[in-house]
């Protein structure tokens, strides 16, 4: 048996924890560089502004005034952290889906059991988070995805917990469910379902095998076999560690000061090489580019990226900085006006398979001493409070924030918390985001 935690309306109600004065009203959070729509309340979805919808248009759908947020990726990512390792008490697996979606087996066959174990599970993330959350179970993850769209939707469902495992009441919620709001089925594949005449789930599944593949591919059947019922699909680990890793910023408005653009790319290095450490990596080569902005006509344009192997696999916080730092010299061009700038490390490897720098081994050695001391601190008392010097200074490259919710007095509380020190939130009202 399957569960999938989606928590609701997830950045708002992050927001929510720490000024419960938004609670009840019509809220947006932006994206970077407050370009659009990518959290909102049930009241400003009520207003009928749209996901993606841009900021300066969120004006254009209504006239009561909605209160946007500049996005705190930190303080989301924070919280989210705190959500899993709740799920990881009963979770026989758990698999992060994203910031605010998990997936896991449950531990009983039972329905009843399950229903009231996954009940106090909601229950203690409200209380101990302060963030709603839906979780919906089935003997699929397709079809427990959308028991938990069903469990965040019907307003009668109190404790925002919803199993399918009777099959007439699945085949009832897939009748109502549209192709679209399927888990896999992305735009192009609804365009062609629904050009076949196929406008809801129950119909999807009717359709032969032989013919899904055809207008389709493998995966497109796989989702149609857990709408059935047989569990054919996975979710890649969160701990699989990447290829690359890349931290790039497109940046507030276009700049031409070196040592602002510096800044930035020592502060993108820094995320790849803690990064690295946390998926136990190492990594041999570290580009740096860089980019104008090529939709100024009264700019030059400009976009450059070097490459610089080092001596030996690393996740050294100083030596990656150091590299990106003279691949950044190297590149960069006096008279020009820059709008984007990127870190990227490759040819990774896991650390426990590099071999020591006969001629380096004692700086090796210290380095992962500091650099482990580093990642505690941080890990404890929250990130960036140790870093390295030159980056104290705030860059001109940060993107744009100018809507704050109490920005720098709620990240400075939270970040020195530990987990067995959160507030109970009990006075935050349960809106059934």
């Amino acid at each position: 048996m399957y569960a999938l935690a989606d928590c609701n309306n997830f950045f708002v109600s992050c927001e929510r924890v720490f000024n419960p004065d938004l609670i009840g009203q019509p809220v947006v959070v932006l994206s970077n560089n407050d370009g659009c729509a990518i959290s909102r309340s049930n009241e400003a979805k009520a207003l009928g502004i749209p996901m993606g919808c841009p900021a300066f248009q969120i004006k254009n759908y209504t006239s009561e005034n909605v209160i946007m947020l500049s996005a705190r990726h930190v303080l989301y990512r924070d919280i989210s952290n705190r959500i899993m390792r709740i799920l990881g008490e009963i979770a026989i697996k758990l698999e992060v889906y994203s910031v605010d979606e998990a997936f896991f087996q449950l531990p009983y066959d039972d329905e009843y059991q399950n229903h009231e174990l996954l009940s106090e599970i909601v229950k203690k993330i409200f209380k101990f988070v302060g963030v709603p959350v839906s979780i919906g179970f089935a003997s699929t993850r397709t079809l427990a995805k959308i028991a938990s769209h069903v469990a965040k939707k019907d307003p009668t469902n109190l404790d925002r917990v919803k199993g399918l495992t009777n099959q007439d009441e699945i085949d009832s919620v897939l009748s109502k469910t549209k192709i679209d709001d399927i888990w896999g089925i992305g735009r192009r594949l609804n365009a062609k379902l629904l050009s076949c005449g196929v406008h809801y789930a129950s119909e999807f599944i009717r359709l032969p095998k032989s013919y899904v593949q055809k207008i389709g591919n493998i995966n497109l059947v796989r989702t149609q076999q857990e709408l059935i019922g047989h569990d054919c699909v996975s979710v890649n680990p969160v701990n699989i560690a990447h290829k690359s890793i890349m931290n790039s910023r497109t940046f507030g408005h276009v700049i031409n000061k070196k040592r602002e653009i510096c800044d930035a790319v020592l502060t993108f290095a820094q995320s790849c090489s803690t990064q690295l450490r946390q998926e136990k990596s190492a990594a041999l080569t570290v580009t740096v580019f860089v980019y104008g902005d090529r939709f100024r006509q009264d700019l030059p344009f400009y976009s450059n990226s070097c490459s610089i192997r080092m001596q030996s696999h690393t996740s050294s916080t100083i030596e990656i900085v150091r590299h990106a730092i003279q691949a950044f010299h190297i590149i960069y061009k006096e008279g020009y006006y820059y709008r984007k700038a990127g870190v990227m490390v490759t040819d990774i490897k896991p650390a426990n398979e590099i071999q020591l720098d006969i001629f380096n081994a004692e700086k090796e050695v210290k380095h992962k001493k500091l650099m482990s001391a580093v990642d505690i601190i941080n890990n404890r008392y929250g990130t960036k409070q140790v870093i390295l010097a030159p980056s104290l200074t705030k860059g001109e490259w940060a993107p744009q924030q100018n809507h704050h919710n109490l920005q720098s007095k709620t990240m400075r509380f939270y970040s020195g918390m530990s987990p067995r020190h959160t507030p109970h939130l009990n006075h935050i009202s349960n809106d059934n985001e």
